[in-house]
């Protein structure tokens, strides 16, 4: 009975996954409320399960994983002091800028944060997030659910990518639920292009995982033609047909969002890791430089060429800076930085202190269009590096896997993984999709992907410790 809920719960986990960019990316109040409590009650039902059970087991996972979770759990820590009242002559010493503020309303007390309900709401769903880590980390534990979680991170990737491209080819005004306007840019369910086209990079890299995982390590034998027909037509009715199918709808849909960006990070993450894996890669399969190279023959040029990257090259050919004011938003940041430089002026605060450190009126911005900036104005840059920390850490545990561990399903994980790393930390650098919760918590899985992919115990493993 226990292990079965403990079963329901990881079956809970994957219907978030799919679940989440549906209703408008949860990047609306009631969206992400609905995300929180599914999070909030798969935590309650884990969390009985691993009280029943008292597994050393459960402790050592939760342990594997300190370089993630003490960093989140601190960074949590930080936006809660962020809303802690205090008086103003204490907050002067802390945050002068935000000490002055509320002097001048003429109040006694005051925040850390200059918005405290924004910054409480971020709160509730930085914990929320938290909560998923654990339960994630509790739960994919064995390379069956690994493998699981990337297929079920695709599958939903293809569905978005699906729908996108048949309201852009089909032409439809607008949008079959929530009646929001479409146009010739794929948005998919999301209202933001960008958003999609992050959350399709992140879908396009476990694809590429999967691939990876079933590619052999042997090499190519010579083979009759009979005998190559027949390997032709299983490969055509294979998994690795479907998968490879579901990554050219994602590209295609890519494609039409027309972000410049988000087509960028493709090419260059698949690019970067591509050298990295051919460096790095411990008996590396013969068809993975191949598989590489079709990604951007096939997908990308041939592909593109007949879905419209032309316009996508248009679009960053006519990019003009006096035509786009996101770099602006920017330079106009970077004061407010430096007035908030180690304590932040609140998580979620943005939107209401950036208009007091605009210079002319371009227009209203809730984000930066700049993760790193608006990180590092919102929490200040202690905290930030403490986020990155836990980044840079997963990307040195990729290349760990690729280059020592024996487990195809791991290493292909991890390369996977790495790809879409290098391709969140480019797309955030323009845009806010962090801000999404539905990238977000996809993002976190591929995190957690990364550290199991690392821990997980492979047969080869046990019968070294059996042996011992």
């Amino acid at each position: 009975m226990i292990l079965r809920l403990e079963r329901c719960c990881f079956v809970s986990l994957l219907g978030l996954l799919i679940w989440l960019p549906i209703p408008l990316g949860s990047n609306r109040v009631w969206a992400w409320t609905i995300g929180e409590i599914w999070i909030a009650l798969t935590a309650f039902a884990l969390g009985f399960v691993f009280l029943v059970l008292r597994k050393r087991e459960y402790f050592q996972r939760l342990k594997t994983f300190y370089w993630l979770l003490i960093p989140f759990a601190l960074f949590q820590f930080w936006v809660f002091c962020q809303i802690v009242p205090l008086p103003t002559y204490v907050l002067a010493g802390i945050s002068p800028v935000a000490a002055s503020a509320y002097e001048r309303v003429g109040a006694a007390w005051g925040y850390i944060s200059l918005d405290p309900a924004a910054t409480y709401i971020a709160l509730i769903k930085g914990v929320a997030y938290l909560f998923f880590i654990v339960c994630a980390a509790l739960l994919i534990h064995t390379k069956k659910r690994l493998k699981m979680v990337m297929l079920i991170i695709v599958i939903s990737g293809t569905l978005q990518a699906l729908y996108a491209s048949f309201n852009v080819l089909w032409g439809i005004e607008s949008s079959w639920i929530f009646h929001l306007p479409e146009t010739d840019v794929a948005t998919g369910s999301f209202v933001y292009k960008n958003h999609l086209a992050n959350y399709l990079l992140l879908c396009l890299s476990m694809g590429i995982g999967l691939i990876v995982i079933d590619l052999s390590t042997s090499a190519a034998r010579p083979v009759s033609w009979q005998a190559w027909i027949n390997q032709t037509l299983q490969l055509l009715v294979s998994k690795k047909m479907l998968v490879r199918l579901s990554l050219i709808i994602m590209v295609i849909a890519l494609v039409m969002t027309r972000s410049r960006m988000g087509n960028s990070a493709l090419f260059i993450s698949t690019f970067v890791v591509g050298i990295i894996a051919l460096v790095f890669y411990k008996h590396r399969p013969p068809r993975l430089t191949w598989l590489l190279a079709s990604l951007f023959v096939v997908d990308i040029i041939l592909l593109g060429s007949f879905f419209g990257v032309e316009k996508v090259q248009e679009r960053l050919a006519q990019t003009h800076l006096t035509s786009d004011t996101r770099h602006l938003v920017v330079e106009w940041s970077l004061p407010m930085i430096k007035d908030f430089l180690f304590t932040g002026s609140g998580l979620g605060s943005f939107y209401m202190i950036f208009p007091g450190y605009t210079q002319h009126a371009i227009g209203f911005y809730d984000h930066a269009h700049n993760e790193y900036v608006q990180f590092t104005a919102e929490v200040g840059l202690p905290a930030t590096l403490l986020l990155g920390f836990s980044l840079l850490w997963a990307m040195m545990l990729t290349i760990s896997v690729i280059r020592h561990r024996q487990s195809r399903t791991c290493k292909g994980a991890a390369l996977g993984s790495l790809i879409a790393m290098v391709a969140m930390l480019l797309h955030i650098s323009v845009d806010f999709n962090l801000q999404a919760p539905a990238n977000t918590v996809t993002f976190l899985t591929i995190l957690v992907v990364i550290g199991a992919s690392h821990t997980i115990i492979t047969p080869i493993q046990n019968r070294k410790v059996a042996h011992v």
